[in-house]
């Protein structure tokens, strides 16, 4: 009978595991998965991206989403950076009431008879902060035709290896956009947020 003895793994297999094992306790996926799998490309649509617009005004809060979105995200697991392209139809901003949407859409605000679309491109990336890793995604938005930086917190949630949520949060200065107070009615700064959901991977 022939005899087989089983050799040691090599070196590098255990010092990945390890690699693998200390990610895992920063709280980062594990990078155990075939390279094939460290990115994921989405093609952004209103059933998968939801973009929601929140100002305070002297009457109370006014809250609206944009029913038209269109764009791209990239992320590279491995990296875990992302790469998004998104624009929005602001002629189709929905808000409470008649009066707010009539208001959001208006030549003070929004302005969607001269401009139709919104853009934000943005890169996100890991930072430590307080010990732990978030993330911030730094971009430019386009507004009423004009172009200016703008800086989003992100929280990604994970099924497994597999990124699931990308959400972002954001505060802006519509004045800096060419935005209106509408007679100080409507406060600065407004926040912006946007949620992106990424199928599940098959198993």
């Amino acid at each position: 009978m022939t005899t087989h003895t089983l050799r040691p793994a090599p070196c590098r297999t255990r010092h990945f595991s390890l690699l693998a094992m200390a990610l895992g306790c920063l709280g980062l996926p594990s990078l155990a998965r075939p390279a094939h799998a460290t990115s994921q490309h989405l093609t952004l649509t209103p059933a998968n991206t939801a973009v929601l617009l929140h100002a305070s005004s002297v009457i109370g809060a006014m809250d609206g989403q944009f029913g038209k979105v269109s764009g791209t995200l990239d992320y590279d697991l491995s990296l875990q950076t992302c790469h998004v392209d998104l624009t929005m139809d602001a002629t189709t901003v929905h808000m409470d009431t008649i009066l707010e949407r009539k208001a959001a859409k208006s030549g003070g605000m929004l302005g969607t008879d001269r401009w139709p679309t919104a853009r934000y491109v943005g890169d996100c990336r890991p930072h430590i902060v307080n010990g732990g890793v978030a993330s911030r995604m730094v971009g430019k938005l386009t507004l009423r035709g004009q172009t200016h930086p703008m800086t989003f917190d992100t929280r990604m949630d994970f099924t497994g290896n597999t990124l699931s949520v990308l959400d972002s949060t954001g505060t802006f200065d519509g004045r800096k956009w060419g935005m209106s107070t509408m007679l100080h009615t409507v406060r600065q700064p407004m926040r912006t947020e946007t949620r992106i959901t990424l199928p599940n991977s098959p198993h």
